[in-house]
């Protein structure tokens, strides 16, 4: 079979196709399209010259596909539904939507963003459940453009081609230590506050962060004596011990309470860093998928 051009193809034919797959009676799938039988009759006979293939063969208990015809039935009932859904009015109601998405991030986005979501999402679109994967990397995940996962929420190096973005907030850190410690007293300089053993927190699992960087560029050292890979474990970890670290604002104002440790301005120049959404482009015409990406937004700039 020549390559058709698919402009040259009535598509009408494929719905038939379709009809006559699923039913495998030319009658039945006449009623089905509402045409009459000696119009399907010649819609098979079109589909036949088409293909250049019997396609259906007549048996005692209908019509049976041929092998060439199940080939076809897949690609050709996916195409179907492609065309109809981009036939299909995008208007839709939230709260009668029932559909779970994926989204890849870390700890620190699961603390911050989940819960007020939750509350979001009970209360507007109950249908709507989330599954939450690990991602702590700041590169962005290779699942987004095979749909594997919707979207990607955190701290990202850049966003890859066929990628969208979108910026829910920005984020600094602060000087978190146990409740008394000394590093919370006084005048604090970089070099008294480099002089204590610190916690490093790391997703990658790098040696060093953002502190070491700031204090390399004063000729400062600072000794790292626990790496962690979750933020959320770090206040408890301040709060039994003399170590020091460095936790992002939301993280810190919501659990140094709980944890029995204080805060204060770090005495570095750490620039913020900015969290944000990606998804992948294919998805943008997704009108419950943009939805919640509004959702989250609304709910990250509440912070």
């Amino acid at each position: 079979m020549a390559h058709a051009d698919i402009r040259a193809v009535n598509l009408n034919l494929l719905a038939a196709f379709d009809a006559l797959l699923e039913e495998r009676n030319v009658t039945r799938a006449a009623s089905k399209m509402g045409v009459t039988q000696s119009a399907m009759s010649s819609s098979l006979a079109q589909l036949r010259l088409l293909f250049e293939d019997p396609l259906f063969r007549r048996t005692p208990r209908g019509i049976e596909p041929t092998p060439r015809a199940l080939e076809l039935g897949d690609p050709i009932r996916r195409g179907l539904g492609l065309f109809d859904r981009a036939l299909t009015p995008r208007s839709f109601e939230p709260r009668s939507e029932s559909r779970v998405f994926v989204l890849a991030t870390s700890d620190y986005v699961e603390f911050v963003l989940l819960p007020p979501l939750l509350k979001r999402l009970a209360r507007e679109a109950p249908g709507v459940r989330l599954e939450v994967r690990p991602w702590g990397l700041q590169q962005v995940p290779r699942t987004l453009q095979s749909g594997e996962v919707d979207l990607m929420i955190g701290f990202y190096n850049e966003v890859p081609a066929h990628h969208a973005e979108t910026l829910l907030f920005d984020e600094h850190y602060l000087c978190i230590a146990r409740k008394g410690h000394p590093v919370l007293k006084g005048s604090l300089t970089a070099k008294r506050f480099a002089a204590y053993p610190h916690l490093l927190v790391s997703p990658q699992g790098d040696s060093s962060g953002v502190v070491d960087q700031a204090l390399r560029e004063l000729g400062l050292r600072r000794r790292t004596a626990l790496t962690v890979a979750h933020f959320l474990c770090a206040p408890w970890i301040i709060a039994d011990t003399d170590l020091v670290t460095a936790l992002p604002e939301r993280i810190a104002r919501r659990l140094l309470g709980a944890a029995a440790c204080g805060m204060r301005e770090l005495p570095l120049k750490i620039p913020s860093y900015t969290v944000g959404l990606v998804q992948s482009k294919d998805s943008l015409g997704d009108p419950l998928l943009s939805w919640l990406t509004t959702v989250i937004r609304e709910v990250a700039a509440d912070g």
